[in-house]
């Protein structure tokens, strides 16, 4: 889906957010809150972290640099774009979930599998971010080691979860998750729009 044509749905969007988020939130958020303590979310958050950020660094660790390098670029938009990648994949979830929801008597199966899709795709999307805040601090001290930036980003992360409620640490992760993939928003974002003018000029 290009960026205009998730932008074509986005009035749409609050319906979508009611129909998915309120049964998601209503199952997932007691057992966050209340069945794990502080430390255990903590552990949780940096191995999840460190297992999808090393996956990214085996398979595309370019793409960490280019989106350092994206960052250090404009690092003031950098949450701004963050913020609308996330809003993106959003719609593109929301949208496929609830129209699979439309679906006969497989709609609940098929609604179940694209939300456990689309949560793991903003986790390995979350842990991205993670990776290259990581990479960025170890960029600005001294030199730039993907590696050691992994484990400063997943520890990060722990720290969210060990210091704030729930709410506080999914919104903190989110916030610094957004400024680490806001690089690679942009360098995607205008991509599109270059590729979209161009065939719009033949």
């Amino acid at each position: 889906m290009s960026f205009d044509a998730a932008a074509s749905v986005a009035p749409s969007l609050p319906g979508l957010a009611a129909t998915i988020w309120n049964p998601v939130v209503g199952q997932l958020a007691p057992g966050v809150s209340t069945e794990l303590s502080r430390p255990l979310r903590g552990l949780g958050s940096f191995v999840l972290v460190l297992v999808a950020g090393a996956l990214v660094l085996r398979l595309r660790q370019s793409y960490v640099d280019e989106s350092v390098n994206a960052i250090l670029d404009s690092p003031a938009t950098a949450v701004l774009y963050g913020i609308a990648g996330y809003m993106i994949v959003g719609i593109v979830g929301l949208y496929g979930a609830t129209t699979l929801a439309r679906l006969s008597v497989a709609g609940g199966v098929f609604v179940r599998i694209a939300i456990l899709v689309s949560s793991a795709f903003v986790l390995v999307l979350t842990s991205f971010g993670f990776l290259v805040v990581g990479t960025l601090v170890t960029d600005t001290l001294s030199n730039r080691q993907p590696v050691l930036g992994l484990l400063i980003g997943a520890s990060l992360s722990a720290v969210l979860w060990v210091l704030f409620s729930p709410a506080g640490s999914i919104v903190s992760s989110l916030a610094i998750a957004a400024f680490g993939i806001g690089g690679a928003a942009r360098l995607w974002i205008h991509s599109e729009r270059t590729v979209e003018t161009e065939l719009g000029g033949r």
